[in-house]
């Protein structure tokens, strides 16, 4: 079981209220990415405008379906005390979690790296590495507004919506494997392009399955603050020592795509075995420090929840999907 939860019940509205968030989103996102260019003029060009916009648009329906979610709670449990209802703290999973968790966190984050990196040099054989496209306009900002605009605003933001809204909506009404699995596949499609979808779709599953070892979301935003920090230090570190190497990764196109990405797709494939088999033992271990269940044993005992437990598929979520999908076909074809 999860959040404290005595019995679970086979309810919907979490589900539904996940569901709807994502259809929202994609309408959002749709909105946004086909607005005619006048309507854009003056903030097309600025990347920290439009990283703000694309935050703000993933937190505000989160924050509606939280809204939605707290008047549903007055109406269900109208004469009950506050200590006898589901509390948002208990929804959102802010739980507070042991330090020595926390810093376990940070080495999960580097045994999953390898395979981050995998992803991604996989698909950079079929299509462009987007945050590379990205990248003179990151390092042209200063460096502590791009901390901020990429390693601290999108995990908060990002967090509260997929693994709050999203994967805890999953998990108290559908089965573990769904909620992790599917709270995953729809944070890599709100990225919107197959590059990002890949790795990001990898990155949603490591972060439910430490989620689901301590119960709370903050180690998920330390997961992602750590993941987009490494990537914005990096930028500006090669760019501090070779000035220019971004612009010249660019022009060299699809022969940066394919020299050499045999042998390390190779070495990091077998990288990612061993560090893989590390992050189920600290997997494990932050469970049991945090007094909860092996995720990886509930994640395989998924069968078991299936009479009490719905699916996550509900006629809103396939809308989502196949808008998100229609978009991601979109900007691959005209980018």
């Amino acid at each position: 079981m999860i959040l404290g939860d005595k019995k679970m019940t086979k309810t919907r509205t979490n589900r539904n209220l996940a569901n709807i968030y994502f259809l929202i989103l994609m309408i959002l996102l749709w909105g946004v990415n086909f607005l005619p260019e006048d309507i854009l003029a003056g903030t097309s060009e600025n990347f920290a405008v439009n990283a703000s916009i694309s935050e703000i648009i993933i937190a505000v329906p989160a924050l509606l379906m939280i809204g939605i979610w707290l008047i549903i709670r007055a109406v269900k449990y109208p004469d009950r005390e506050p200590g006898q209802s589901p509390l948002l703290s208990d929804r959102l999973m802010f739980r507070a979690l042991k330090p020595s968790s926390m810093l376990m966190t940070v080495l999960y984050t580097l045994t999953i790296m390898p395979l981050i990196t995998l992803c991604n040099l996989i698909t950079m054989l079929f299509v462009d590495n987007t945050i590379l496209e990205y990248s003179t306009d990151i390092i042209d900002m200063p460096m502590p507004l791009a901390v901020f605009m990429l390693a601290i605003l999108p995990p908060f933001c990002e967090e509260l919506a997929f693994r709050g809204v999203v994967y805890g909506g999953y998990r108290r009404d559908c089965r573990p494997a769904g909620a992790i699995l599917m709270s995953a596949f729809l944070f890599g499609l709100m990225h919107g392009n197959i590059n990002q979808f890949a790795y990001a779709f990898v990155i949603g599953i490591a972060m439910a399955f430490m989620v689901e070892a301590t119960g709370s979301i903050w180690p998920s935003i330390l997961i992602h603050i750590c993941i987009n920090l490494r990537s914005v230090v990096a930028m500006f570190l090669l760019e501090h020592l070779q000035s220019g190497i971004f612009e010249e990764y660019l022009e060299m196109g699809e022969d940066l795509a394919t020299e050499g990405m045999g042998l390390s797709i190779l070495i990091y494939a077998i990288l990612s075995v061993i560090t893989i088999l590390m992050a189920g033992a600290i997997l494990g271990w932050v469970a049991q420090n945090e007094g909860r269940a092996n995720p990886l044993k509930i994640f395989l005992a998924n069968r078991h929840y299936k009479s009490e437990r719905v699916s996550v598929w509900s006629v809103s979520l396939i809308i989502g999907i196949i808008a998100a999908i229609a978009m991601m076909v979109l900007v691959e074809v005209y980018a």
